[in-house]
């Protein structure tokens, strides 16, 4: 049976709009400035902005009265993307109505109005593009594939105190002893455990991924993703800008991490 979507639909400017016109004028020799101003665009792009992704249906939509369109159930979406010299294949996102008007790669196309977390897992957990570029007619302001993961991740972190990520073999993975060791998400998660009969240990440890430096805590339970959101929420004023990876024991990165370490909490 046939959907109605919303599509096509008009997208006026928005506060990165204007942070971006900031960014086109700006001296290089401003650096903090700079800076700065790449934090908040950065932060609005992740948290805010509303994008124009160009798109096609196997099945041709049918407008309605309402200026919704009919899609059937059956009918397959494609984003269009386009190739640059530098990066290989990207996904285009335009800003607003006048910033898609600037790219003429396109014929017979519908638009939908997307977000960076309707954009992100399809970049950052394929490898069908290199990453995405933001206005690539204009600002040309590319964010690779590996930078989505990390924004994703760290937004996750934001609004859970976890993120859920795919470790493969070909991960980039350290796994070591904590130095400074952190006391205080220490003693936290141990008192968590207490209040949980389910739990049967926890270790923690430091690992870097994909470059970035953070905490692995290790649990041995049944079913032990049930407990991810409890230690993850509570070790958030803890962590500060570090992630805290929450991971089952019996797993083999779990395995892994546990191999001849004393956990920090065992149930008596």
């Amino acid at each position: 049976m046939p959907n109605k979507f919303k599509i096509n639909e008009h997208l006026k400017p928005q506060k990165l709009h204007e942070l971006l016109v900031k960014r086109r004028s700006m001296s290089e020799d401003k650096t903090d400035a700079a800076n700065e101003l790449m934090d908040a665009v950065a932060a609005e792009i992740v948290m805010n902005a509303k994008f124009l992704c160009a798109v096609k249906f196997s099945v041709k939509p049918v407008e309605q009265d309402d200026g919704t369109y009919l899609i059937e159930d059956d009918a397959k979406i494609s984003f269009l993307l386009l190739e640059n010299e530098k990066f290989g294949s990207i996904f285009p996102l335009f800003t607003d109505d006048s910033e898609l008007e600037k790219c003429g790669a396109f014929t017979d196309y519908y638009t939908i109005i997307t977000d960076f977390d309707g954009i992100s897992g399809m970049i950052a957990d394929g490898t069908a593009v290199a990453g995405m570029m933001i206005n690539p007619f204009d600002d040309n302001m590319f964010i690779s594939r590996n930078a989505v993961s990390k924004w994703r991740e760290k937004k996750q972190i934001m609004k859970t105190g976890r993120a859920n990520h795919v470790v493969t073999e070909n991960t980039p993975l350290e796994i070591y002893p904590p130095n400074p060791y952190p006391m205080q998400l220490s003693n936290k998660m141990c008192e968590i455990a207490k209040t949980l009969p389910e739990i049967n240990a926890l270790w923690l440890r430091g690992v870097t991924l994909n470059g970035d430096k953070g905490y692995m805590l290790v649990i041995d339970a049944q079913q032990p993703d049930r407990f991810f959101d409890n230690f993850g929420n509570a070790g958030k004023e803890f962590i500060g800008k570090m992630s805290l990876h929450v991971i089952p024991y019996n797993g083999e990165l779990g395995k892994r991490a546990t191999q001849n370490v004393v956990p920090i909490y065992s149930k008596e």
